[in-house]
């Protein structure tokens, strides 16, 4: 299964819409995850149809700011069991999986402290599933502070805050594809 996760930081700009477009046509992915859309419904949906795909879920933004758009290609049952302004968990069915897989969705917020409640969120989550289970998206936070770059360093705190989480959460860091820190 191929899939894109994207902090597009804003679909109303042509460029964005345009690049999104080619990559969608270029890797042909299944299911595509979009952060930060900061656009209403009826502009998601334009852009959507554009780039080839029918079934979505999406998150309005609040004001501004933020918003979710999941898209899937006609060849997968996407249920959505959760959704919120941080999180889209599902499971996913194809013809080429004999038992539905589990898709968490993650745009974590900047703020710490949300941030935190985003986690325990997540970890609810994981407690319950029983088969495989993918999360993906931007936490919005780093294992690492070569991780990072530029500007002050990340407080350890921080850093240990997320490595518990990811520790709970049985998660493993599979890299990604692209420019770093993009």
């Amino acid at each position: 299964m191929n899939l894109i996760a994207w902090n597009c930081q804003g679909l109303g700009v042509a460029l964005t819409a345009r690049n999104l477009k080619e990559e969608c046509f270029r890797r042909k992915p299944h299911l595509v995850f979009l952060m930060e859309t900061k656009q209403k419904a009826r502009v998601v949906r334009k852009i959507r149809r554009r780039c080839g795909f029918v079934e979505e879920w999406l998150v309005d933004p609040v004001g501004t700011s933020s918003g979710l758009a999941l898209w899937w290609s006609e060849e997968l049952t996407v249920n959505i069991l959760f959704s919120s302004s941080n999180i889209i968990h599902t499971s996913v069915m194809s013809t080429s999986l004999s038992t539905p897989a589990y898709i968490t969705f993650i745009h974590a917020p900047t703020d710490e402290g949300d941030r935190l409640l985003c986690w325990q969120e997540v970890r609810r989550i994981k407690n319950s599933i029983m088969t495989s289970w993918l999360c993906m998206g931007d936490f919005n936070d780093i294992l690492a502070q070569d991780e990072k770059c530029g500007g002050l360093p990340k407080a350890w705190r921080k850093i240990l805050n997320f490595k518990c989480f990811v520790e709970d959460c049985e998660l493993e860091d599979l890299g990604f594809n692209g420019p770093c820190f993009t």
